[in-house]
């Protein structure tokens, strides 16, 4: 998926770095929304979506530029998260480095009891922002 312009949303351009709402990146799918889903803004900044079971298969699925795409990412929506194992913790962990390259945390927008506990498991969340 291209930028936030590519969203569909009639009539307005978004200026450059606008947020995108989860509700935007439904509206822009005819069918079932992928569980791991990157969408860049026209800043280059990028949010990282994630939904239901975020393991291999997601992973997988997500594309063969996904590590690229996810060193853009500033913030991950993961409140619908079911499942996280350690190929979405790779994720994560992924966006989080490149993050702290540019002196910078990923904000992690109330996450899911199952992402929560894989971060505390693993140690890594110091490496987010979290916002409840």
């Amino acid at each position: 998926m291209g930028g936030v312009s590519d969203l569909g949303r009639p009539g307005s351009a978004p200026d450059e770095g606008t947020p995108v709402a989860p509700h935007e990146v439904a509206a822009s799918h005819d069918g079932p929304l992928p569980s791991l889903e990157v969408v860049t803004a026209d800043d280059g900044t990028g949010t990282l979506f994630l939904r239901g079971e975020v393991d291999l298969h997601a992973v997988e699925t997500a594309g063969p530029d996904l590590d690229e795409r996810l060193r853009t990412v500033a913030t991950v929506h993961s409140g619908d998260v079911t499942f996280i194992d350690s190929m979405g913790l790779h994720c994560l962990i992924t966006a989080a480095v490149a993050a702290r390259g540019r002196q910078e945390k990923v904000r992690l927008v109330r996450p899911s009891r199952p992402v929560v506990q894989m971060l505390e498991i693993t140690a890594m969340s110091d490496f987010f922002a979290v916002e409840d």
